[in-house]
C-alpha cells in the first residue's frame, strides 16, 4: 500500500463514557419471528439494509465474565461496550471517537482491552490507518499506543507525537508510527500485546514484518525476534509471546521456518512456489506447543483440512485431523484455556457449523439447538468446560445475528443483543443453497434469494467480487434480501475459481475472467429459468468489482439472456490492472500472481483484449448502470471512465453513470447507498418491470 500524502483533517478524539442503557437488551427467550409469518405489507427502506448493524463483532474476556461489542447508535460513531454477563443492567458504553469508528477489539486480560479505528459509515478522503488504544474495563487508563494517522507529519518514525486524547488537557505522548498494528494478545495475564511494524520499500511496496512486544500501561515494548528471516509476511506466536513460526515471500518463493528448539535462530520447515497447491499455513498454537495448520494434506485438490505439526518432531507427516467434504476447512479452534486441548471447531461449509470433540460441549450444542431451532448457533467460550454461562451467537438466512446467553445449570436462554432489530425475519426472503452443474459438469454452489411467489420472477443475477474468493454464505446479506424485497429473485453462484471449495475448483478459474467464470454464471441462470424461477425475458445481472466487470462480460457475450446490467466499480480493462499509476496493486501480484491467474500481459495479450469490456464497448448494447469511486485505488476510476467513454461513442444512449467523489472501492456512507441503491431500484424498475 502506498502511504497517502494529504493533511490529516485532525487527530481522533476519544470520549471515554459511564454507563449506559441499551434498548435492546432484552429478558426474552425468544426473539425470532416465525419462517412462516406474513411479509409487511410495505417494503422496507433503503437505509434499514445498509446501515451498520446495531451491535457486532463480540468477544469474551478469559475468565468468560465479560462480552466486549461494538455498538452503532443511530446517527453516531460506534462505542466499545462492555457487558457484565451476570448484570446485564451494568452495560458501560466505555469508548467512542468523534471522528472515526471503533473497529476491532480484544481482551488483553480480564481487566485491559486494546481496539482500532476504521471508517465504517463516512465517505471520505480522510486518510487514517488502524491505530492502537488500550482501556480498563471500568473505563480507566486509557491509553493510545499506536498513531491513526498515516499522513501526519507531527509524527515522525521514532514515534514521537502531541495527542489531544484527553478532554480536559492535551498532553504528550510517545506513541508508535501508523505502520504497526495488533498481531496477537500474550495469553499469560499480563498486560502486554504483540504488536508487528509492516516494513515498506522505496515504491510503497510490502516488504518484510517485525514483531514487538508492549505493555499497554507503560508502552514499553521489547524487540521480539533479533535474528528474523528474511522477508517475513506471517508470524505465529504461542501463549507465552514467543514467535515461533515465521513465513517468508520472496519473488515466486514461499518458505516456512520454525524456531530451533534450543531458541535461537529458525530452521527452513518448508520451501514451495507461490502458487503450489496446497501449502500449509499456521492457524493456531495449544499451550502445549503443537501446531495447528490449514493445507492439502494427502488429498490435494479436495480441499483444505485442519493438519497438527509436532515441532519437537517437524518431519513427520501432519497430522489430518477435519477434512470437510466439498469445502475447505475455514474457521476457528476452541482450546481448553488450561490443558490447551482442542475441543472442537467452528468453520463454514454449506452453512456456519461447528464440531466438538469434547463429550461434554457436543451435548452442549444439542440444548443449545434444541432451544434455538431456526438458526445456526455458536457457542462462544472460554474455559469452556467449567464456565455456567456461555454466549450464544446466532444467525439464518433470515434473521440478522443475535447474542445469547445460556444458563447450563437452569437450561435457560436470554437474548441481550440484537445486531439488526429493525429487520423482522417473517418479511425476508428465503435463501437456497443448491449445487448446480455447469456446462462441462462442474458443480456449481449457488445461492437462491427467493420471494414468496410461485410464478417466475424477474431475475438478478448477483456477481460476487474478487474473483478467487468466496461469494456465497447463508446468512442474512444485505444485498440479495433488499432486492428480493423489491419483488426480485436473486441467483448467487459461486463459480470455478472462487476460493473455498478445494484448489480443483480454484485452479480451474484460472486465466477464465471472462469466459469460464462468466460461462458458469449463465449456465446458473439458465438452471433459474428452466426450474420455473426466472423469468427468462427479464433478467439483469450486476455486481461489483470483479462482479462489475463480468456483469459487462456477459452482456456482451449473452446479449440475448441478459437484458440489463449494474456494475459498480468494476475492472473495465484487464491490461489496466497491470499498468494503471493509480492501482495499489502490489510488486509480488503484478510480477508473479496475476500473470498466473488472470493472464500474463504479454504471452496472452491477446486474450486478454478479447476478454476486456472496453476493448469489447461496441457490442454491448443493454442498458448498464455504472458508479465507481473517485479514490478507489483497488480499481481506479479511469476503468468506469474509459468504459462509459467508449459506450457513448460506440452509440449506445441507454448509459447511467454516476461518481462519488469521497467513495472509494465500495460504500461507506449512508447518503451514498441511500442513492445508489435507490437508482438500482428505479433502474431495475423502467428495464424488468417488477410486481
Amino acid at each position: 500500500m502506498r502511504i497517502p500524502t494529504r493533511k490529516s483533517r485532525g487527530l481522533q478524539r476519544c470520549l471515554c463514557l459511564g454507563s449506559l442503557a441499551l434498548a435492546t437488551f432484552t429478558g426474552q427467550t425468544s426473539w425470532a419471528q416465525s419462517p412462516t409469518a406474513g411479509a409487511a405489507s410495505t417494503a422496507p427502506p433503503i437505509e434499514d439494509f445498509f446501515r451498520l448493524p446495531q451491535y457486532f463483532g463480540g468477544e469474551l474476556s478469559p475468565d468468560g465474565q465479560w462480552l466486549a461489542v461494538i455498538a452503532s447508535p443511530e446517527g453516531r460513531r460506534t462505542q466499545l461496550i462492555v457487558v457484565n454477563l451476570r448484570d446485564l443492567k451494568s452495560a458501560r458504553a466505555l469508548v467512542t471517537m468523534d471522528d472515526s469508528d471503533i473497529h476491532q477489539v480484544h481482551w488483553v486480560n480480564n481487566k485491559r482491552l486494546v481496539f482500532d479505528i476504521a471508517q465504517l459509515q463516512e465517505a471520505t478522503d480522510k486518510p487514517n490507518a488502524r491505530g492502537l488504544w488500550a482501556v480498563d474495563r471500568d473505563g480507566g487508563d486509557f491509553r493510545q499506543l499506536v498513531n491513526a494517522r498515516s499522513s501526519v507529519p507531527n509524527t515522525n518514525m521514532e514515534g514521537g507525537s502531541r495527542l489531544a486524547n484527553s478532554r480536559l488537557k492535551e498532553r504528550s505522548e510517545t506513541l508508535l508510527p501508523w505502520t504497526w498494528r495488533l498481531q496477537d494478545v500474550v495469553r499469560d495475564g499480563s498486560a502486554d500485546v504483540i504488536l508487528r511494524q509492516n516494513n515498506y520499500d522505496g515504491n510503497g511496496d510490502f516488504s518484510s514484518a517485525s514483531l514487538a512486544r508492549i505493555n499497554t500501561y507503560s508502552a514499553q515494548k521489547q524487540q521480539l525476534v533479533d535474528d528474523a528471516p528474511a522477508h517475513v509476511h506471517h508470524w505465529l506466536t504461542d501463549s507465552a509471546g514467543k514467535a515461533v513460526g515465521a513465513i517468508t515471500q520472496e519473488k515466486d518463493k514461499i518458505a516456512l521456518y520454525l524456531a530451533r528448539k534450543e531458541g535461537s535462530g529458525w530452521q527452513l520447515w518448508r520451501r514451495a512456489p507461490r502458487v503450489e497447491e496446497g501449502i500449509p499455513r499456521w492457524l493456531d498454537i495449544a499451550s502445549t506447543g503443537e501446531i495447528f495448520m490449514v493445507g492439502a494434506g494427502k488429498s490435494p485438490g479436495a480441499g483444505e483440512a485442519l493438519l497438527l505439526l509436532d515441532p519437537k518432531k517437524p518431519q513427520q507427516e501432519l497430522q489430518e485431523l477435519l477434512r470437510i467434504k466439498d469445502y475447505d476447512f475455514r474457521g476457528e479452534l476452541v482450546l481448553d484455556e488450561k490443558s490447551g486441548r482442542l475441543l472442537g471447531a467452528h468453520f463454514e461449509a454449506e452453512t456456519q457449523d461447528s464440531i466438538w470433540l469434547d463429550p461434554a460441549m457436543k451435548a452442549l450444542q444439542a440444548e443449545v439447538d434444541q432451544a434455538m431451532r431456526s438458526t445456526v448457533n455458536q457457542i462462544l467460550c472460554r474455559d469452556c468446560l467449567n464456565s455456567d454461562l456461555v454466549v450464544v451467537k446466532s444467525h439464518s438466512d433470515r434473521q440478522a445475528m443475535a447474542f445469547s446467553i445460556y444458563d447450563r445449570q437452569n437450561k435457560s436462554l436470554k437474548t441481550i443483543l440484537l445486531s439488526r432489530p429493525w429487520i423482522k425475519p417473517g418479511a425476508m426472503a428465503a435463501r437456497e443453497n443448491v449445487r448446480i452443474p455447469a456446462r462441462d459438469g462442474l458443480m456449481l454452489p449457488t445461492l437462491v434469494t427467493r420471494p414468496k411467489s410461485s410464478q417466475p420472477l424477474p431475475t438478478v443475477v448477483l456477481v460476487h467480487g474478487g474473483p478467487f474468493s468466496r461469494g456465497n454464505h447463508w446468512e442474512w446479506s444485505a444485498i440479495p434480501q433488499y432486492l428480493a424485497s423489491r419483488g426480485y429473485l436473486v441467483i448467487e453462484t459461486d463459480f470455478r475459481g472462487s476460493e473455498g471449495y478445494g484448489s480443483s475448483f480454484e485452479r480451474a478459474g484460472w486465466k477464465q475472467w471472462g469466459t469460464g467464470m462468466v460461462d458458469d454464471v449463465v449456465d446458473a441462470t439458465r438452471w433459474a429459468v428452466a426450474k420455473g424461477y426466472a423469468d427468462a425475458a427479464r433478467i439483469c445481472i450486476a455486481g461489483g468489482s470483479y462482479g462489475g466487470y463480468a456483469s459487462m462480460m456477459a452482456l456482451i457475450r449473452y446479449p440475448e439472456t441478459f437484458k440489463c446490467g449494474i456494475n459498480w466499480v468494476g475492472v473495465s480493462d484487464l491490461s489496466l490492472l497491470y499498468t494503471s499509476l493509480n492501482s495499489d496493486q502490489g510488486a509480488l501480484g503484478l510480477s508473479y500472481d496475476m500473470p498466473i491467474m488472470v493472464g500474463d500481459p504479454k504471452a496472452d495479450g491477446e486474450m486478454l483484449k478479447q476478454n476486456s469490456p472496453l476493448q469489447q464497448a461496441a457490442r454491448l448494447k443493454q442498458p448498464l448502470l455504472m458508479a465507481y469511486g473517485a479514490i478507489d485505488r483497488r480499481v481506479p476510476m479511469e476503468h468506469g471512465v474509459k468504459m462509459r467513454d467508449a459506450l457513448q461513442a460506440s452509440g449506445n444512449k441507454q448509459v447511467e453513470w454516476v461518481l462519488y467523489p469521497e467513495e472509494g472501492h465500495g460504500w461507506r456512507g449512508p447518503e451514498t447507498h441511500k442513492d445508489f441503491w435507490g437508482r438500482v431500484e428505479r433502474f431495475l424498475g423502467r428495464h424488468l418491470a417488477a410486481q
